[in-house]
């Protein structure tokens, strides 16, 4: 099977006001350093940047998905995908291909929000589960509810920052390594992903996952299979920023 690199976890600005030049800028760089076959999400939050980024001037593209939820740029051989992040009040859930006329309600139940998320077909990610708005604890003791989560983000760009004074994310990388270690064997569809969680051009692109190529006319199925098969060995193999994890 071909692999392919995919960043599925950014925001590409701090704000969801998006230039014009954004989306040639925006693929270049995920071309640059993922390659051709590469794959990163554009991921709302409280907003629709997705849909303002695939609507943005630029490169010639093709909508796939079941509902429009990826675009393909053949010229630079990248696929973006859909994605949302859901504030609950457990804390954050990424959901990445939902129908793009579909926007999750937040503020709920973490279980509340992982069902709404499968009646909409979408992929289910644990992001950042250990840092800021973390579910990980909320996990430790529901330890069920992995069986309908496709993977969790064992590493995520944003939660390894430091300040000065001390680190910022007091382990949480580390934390969410050893929890997946934990509990992989019993939940052995459980996928890992290393992602840049980018509030910037700089960070897209950075932190990355090896997957199999995806298949666009089956996106959804394809994509949270390729996710499910994902594990640490590829990851730590695949991604030199994974030894600051230990």
């Amino acid at each position: 099977m071909v692999k392919v690199k995919a960043d599925f976890h950014n925001h590409l600005r701090t704000g969801s006001k998006l230039r014009d030049d954004d989306f040639n800028k925006a693929v270049d760089i995920a071309s640059k350093r993922l390659g051709a076959g590469g794959v990163f999400g554009m991921v709302n939050f409280d907003d629709d940047r997705y849909e303002k980024f695939i609507s943005l001037k630029g490169y010639e593209r093709t909508y796939i998905g079941e509902k429009r939820n990826a675009i393909y740029v053949p010229e630079r051989q990248i696929m973006v995908v859909r994605g949302q992040e859901v504030p609950t009040k457990q804390g954050h859930l990424l959901v990445l291909v939902s129908d793009c006329s579909e926007h999750l309600k937040g503020e709920r139940s973490l279980e509340d929000t992982i069902k709404e998320a499968k009646d909409v077909n979408g992929v289910i990610i644990a992001d950042h589960p250990f840092y800021i708005e973390r579910i990980g604890d909320y996990l430790r003791k529901n330890l069920d509810l992995l069986r309908k989560i496709d993977a969790l983000e064992v590493y995520n760009g944003e939660a390894a920052f430091s300040l000065p004074f001390g680190p910022l994310n007091s382990g949480a990388n580390k934390k969410a390594f050893e929890f997946y270690s934990e509990v992989k064997e019993d939940f052995p569809c459980l996928g890992a992903l290393c992602s840049s969680d980018g509030h910037s051009f700089y960070e897209l692109g950075r932190h990355w996952t090896e997957i199999e190529a995806l298949d666009g006319e089956g996106l959804n199925s394809s994509l949270r299979k390729a996710i499910r098969d994902t594990s640490l060995d590829s990851i730590t193999c695949q991604n030199r920023f994974f030894s600051k994890v230990g």
